[in-house]
């Protein structure tokens, strides 16, 4: 099993509209499409997976053009495409482009068979005007049923908000609540690999004994490191392709998952700079912006 693993494209529907006022986010994945056109020359692609943010305005027309962009590379690969919900998004407006989900509610939930056995899910992580994730009860019931009868080789599961600790002060505001709720749904399943966005950063770890990989963010790369309380982010974009052994007679279904990373100079840059970080948030920036992403005292 092959995964094209992206996130974080916060693409606009207006072509003119710059991330940051710096960042043309449908510039920076096209040049990330472009590297990555060659990934399938030793091994076949089976999903193209987007973990969420996809849109930065949540219009209708952003979702098009991400598929726009992404259908025909899938197709190309021969590669089933899953978009999942991200804090940016509105499920309601990506479910007018690419239907409703699997089950009831407005949440962006699926689950897909493979043709190569595999079972991939995605979970719609997203609350409305706020920043952190969280799970229904329903969406993790539905889970469990899902999860109920095993793939033949197992499931990838795909969640926007990390089930993680995040690095940073702001990240962790933003983190996904009642991690534990989602550990107690996958322990003891053949949940093989959890997916995720959200931190625009590589960052690896576990969630009731699977590991979980996040991967970079394509419209820029944060700075877990930057130290001093701040946020920093640079004109970078990333990508991750996963490699799963398959179970069987010949394989170790406990293999751990092979991930490479790479960042590349973001091509949607309008500076050109990588010096000059995308944004440089102070320890008060950061913590108003926590205030305006976490309504209510929620988290």
């Amino acid at each position: 099993m092959r995964i094209l693993h992206l996130t974080d494209t916060h693409l606009f529907a207006d072509p003119a509209a710059r991330h940051y006022d710096r960042i043309d986010t449908a510039a920076a994945l096209e040049r990330v499409l472009e590297r990555l056109a060659d990934i399938a020359a030793d091994r076949p692609v089976d999903l193209v997976l987007h973990t969420g943010d996809a849109s930065e305005d949540a219009s209708e027309d952003s979702y098009r053009r991400l598929h726009a962009m992404l259908d025909p590379v899938a197709a190309a690969l021969g590669a089933e495409l899953l978009v999942v919900m991200g804090n940016h998004d509105s499920s309601a407006a990506y479910a007018t482009v690419a239907g409703p989900g699997d089950h009831g509610g407005p949440w962006q939930d699926r689950a897909r068979m493979l043709a190569n056995a595999w079972r991939a899910v995605v979970l719609d992580s997203s609350v409305p005007g706020a920043g952190y994730g969280r799970l229904d009860a329903a969406q993790l019931a539905w889970l469990r049923e899902v999860l109920a009868e095993p793939a033949e080789h197992g499931t990838v599961l795909a969640i926007h908000h990390p089930p993680l600790t995040a690095a940073t002060p702001l990240l962790r505001a933003l983190d996904l609540q009642d991690r534990d709720a989602l550990a107690d749904a996958i322990v003891g399943t053949d949940v093989r690999l959890i997916c995720s966005g959200h931190y625009h950063h590589p960052m690896t770890g576990a969630l009731a004994g699977v590991p979980v990989h996040v991967a970079p963010g394509v419209t820029n790369v944060m700075d877990p490191l930057c130290g001093g309380g701040r946020e920093q982010a640079r004109a970078l974009s990333g990508a991750s392709v996963i490699d799963l052994s398959d179970t069987g007679d010949d394989a170790d279904a406990s293999a751990v998952p092979v991930i490479t990373t790479a960042v590349w100079p973001n091509a949607g840059d309008v500076l050109g700079d990588g010096e000059v970080p995308v944004y440089d948030f102070s320890p008060q920036q950061v913590a108003a912006i926590i205030a305006a992403s976490v309504p209510d005292g929620a988290v």
